[in-house]
């Protein structure tokens, strides 16, 4: 399966600069998602790399195949060769699942044979086959959104686009959709971009998350790094819960730093391999990364701290505490007395964010074909 690569794309509504030289390559069989609030982008680049619709700018390619570029060359949505599963599932409601499974096949003038056997075979992967002359409102949410996805895979595409399919189900469901859907892509090695707003999804299942805001991609890595390195306050925020805490940055040697703060004996220290910016310093941290009456490792940092909140989750307690002025959270999996608590910070959890939302991505998304290749292409 090729790799899509996306140069450089732009559009703009009215005033409203929608995505701002977009740039990224969904490599050979990954999985990829574009994250990121409402309005923020990722829809729009998936439907200009679907065909349906048009950007101002930019450059489009799927392998060696321009399909959209500024000189003119569009390619109808029906010729990229790609399967989309949209948010609404968009079923044909008066078609059965085996005939919605068909009806990209039919319209590419399959043969009858042909088509039977390739919907038995795609509605076999989906685990559809007792449901083949069922209709959609007979199906359960879930269900539905197989039909769309084996639509989608029924024609053999060369890519799998997905815009917020599991938005539809609830909470059981859709931890069960995306372990069975990333166990699918792992098995088809199927060139995989995936649009959502939910980061549990995009860390679950992806081997790339590029995080977007106001039309730009601002950070890109794998789940990991994007999460542990976030980059600026917005990307840390988006990703999921965290404490910043901000002071005066004093280098020690070679990578090690330590940030001084009224209230926090000690400071905290933190790795940097370029200079922190001048001025005031922020520093993340995430509540797993804070521990809770825990014996110290040698060297970290221990604070006292007033528990003022406690959450029950479930499986863990999430804890508001108060250092001074400042605000933490801290998980644990004990139940703790709302009274003054040891909190020890695990070492090399802390890292530095800007408070810049567009902040450029700490690893560079561009993809690796130059954009002048595209010009001999067609």
């Amino acid at each position: 399966m090729p790799e899509i690569t996306v140069r450089r794309l732009s559009q703009t509504f009215g005033t409203a600069k929608v995505l701002d030289q977009v740039d990224f390559t969904v490599p050979d069989g990954r999985f990829v998602t574009l994250l990121g609030p409402s309005g923020c982008g990722k829809t729009t680049t998936l439907m200009s790399i679907a065909g349906f619709h048009t950007p101002d700018a930019g450059t489009i390619a799927h392998g060696d195949r321009v399909l959209f570029d500024a000189a003119g060359r569009n390619l109808p949505a029906e010729q990229r060769d790609l399967g989309v599963v949209f948010q609404s599932y968009a079923l044909w409601p008066h078609l059965t699942v085996a005939e919605n499974v068909a009806f990209p096949l039919r319209i590419r003038k399959a043969g009858r044979i042909e088509m039977k056997h390739r919907v038995a075979d795609i509605l076999e992967l989906v685990e559809l086959v007792p449901r083949a002359d069922a209709y959609p409102h007979e199906l359960s949410g879930g269900q539905q959104q197989r039909v769309a996805l084996a639509r989608a895979l029924a024609h053999g595409p060369r890519a799998l686009l997905l815009d917020e399919p599991f938005s539809n189900l609830d909470a059981r469901l859709r931890d069960r959709a995306r372990e069975w859907l990333g166990e699918l892509q792992r098995d088809l090695g199927i060139t995989t971009v995936f649009v959502t707003h939910d980061q549990t999804e995009a860390l679950a299942m992806s081997d790339r998350v590029l995080v977007m805001n106001r039309g730009r991609i601002v950070r890109a890595g794998t789940p990991e790094d994007v999460y542990q390195r976030p980059g600026s306050r917005f990307v840390a925020e988006f990703l999921g819960r965290c404490t910043f805490l901000t002071g005066t940055a004093r280098k020690l040697d070679g990578s090690a730093w330590l940030l001084e703060a009224p209230h926090l004996p000690g400071g905290l220290p933190f790795h940097a391999l370029t200079p922190p910016p001048p001025g005031p310093v922020t520093l993340a941290l995430r509540p797993e990364s804070l521990l809770l009456d825990t014996p110290a490792a040698p060297g970290a940092p221990t604070w006292q701290a007033a528990i003022t909140r406690a959450t029950f989750l479930g499986d863990h307690y999430l804890y508001t505490l108060r250092v001074g002025p400042h605000e933490l959270q801290a998980l644990s999996p004990r139940r703790l007395p709302e009274a003054t608590v040891q909190v020890t910070v695990a070492p090399e959890s802390a890292t530095v964010v800007t408070d810049d939302p567009d902040h450029f991505p700490i690893e560079d998304p561009a993809p690796s074909t130059p954009l002048d290749t595209f010009d001999n292409v067609l």
